[in-house]
């Protein structure tokens, strides 16, 4: 009973912990729902706003938010919040934003504070198995979305968007930069993981959709695109998402099956002669 007892005290603890570093990056000092609210007021560079909300909400809030509801099954939102903080890293390096590290750094540290609850998935279950077509999808996008956040960088180096799209004390060039790499690579950790195929993918194709939506809604907007590639954005997320919130959801339940008849094979007696 103590042991039970100390199981529930410490996933509860995990699961607490989980939607208070939700909250912070949704709010202060993420501001991703603030950000996320004015992508549809002009006075604002909305696409700037837009990839700074998302960054917070989707990619890191929302993995918070899954670890709160299943602790136990945290493996793609763990996953995804390292390689967040691994392309936040990056994008500091690539554009001279040195502050973005420290973000950097509280992310993983607070992914790593909520990974442990009690009877945890190990991150690398479920294995590698790519999915053909959206490993076609992910390679189809990856060099735009590189190309994009090489821009970012280099107009971060170059000082645009000062003073004004600055957050916490960090340029927003430099987190739209990330976004991109993120877009480029969590498409194919979809592709090729299958436990995180599905929660990773509609993260991705949410992103890309929302992010072309409003880039084609204000054509022109510092760090949007022009009307063809907002309009290929939304398209490739909205593919890209439902894709993988079917596909994923085949893959779960092949799992699962898998999982079933083995414990079904384990326990059946075995009759010696």
């Amino acid at each position: 009973m103590g042991r039970v007892s100390g199981e529930a005290v410490r996933t509860a603890g995990v699961r607490g912990t989980a939607v208070v570093f939700a909250l912070t990056w949704l709010v202060y000092p993420g501001f991703g729902v603030p950000d996320l609210a004015v992508t549809w007021n002009p006075e604002w560079d909305v696409a700037l706003e837009a990839g700074w909300g998302l960054m917070f909400t989707v990619f890191v809030a929302a993995a918070f938010i899954r670890i709160a509801v299943r602790p136990r099954r945290s493996a793609p939102a763990v996953v995804q919040l390292l390689c967040v903080a691994a392309a936040l890293a990056v994008s500091a390096a690539a554009s001279f934003e040195w502050a973005l590290v420290l973000v950097a750094l509280a992310i993983a540290g607070e992914a790593l504070v909520v990974a442990f609850a009690p009877g945890r998935e190990p991150l690398t279950t479920g294995g590698v198995r790519v999915d053909r077509p959206l490993a076609v999808l992910a390679g189809l996008a990856a060099l735009p979305w590189l190309v994009y956040a090489n821009a970012m960088y280099a107009g971060n180096r170059a000082g645009l968007g000062l003073p004004d799209e600055v957050t916490i004390g960090i340029n927003h060039y430099a987190v739209q930069g990330a976004v991109g790499l993120l877009l480029a690579s969590l498409s194919w950790t979809a592709a090729c993981w299958v436990r995180g195929r599905r929660f990773v993918g509609v993260g991705v194709g949410l992103v890309a959709a929302y992010f072309g939506l409003v880039s084609l809604a204000w054509p022109g907007t510092p760090g949007g695109f022009g009307p063809v590639w907002s309009a290929l954005s939304m398209v490739w997320g909205i593919a890209f998402g439902t894709l993988a919130a079917v596909r994923g959801a085949a893959s779960g339940i092949t799992q699962d099956a898998a999982q079933s008849s083995g414990a079904d094979a384990a326990s059946t007696p075995v009759l010696e002669h």
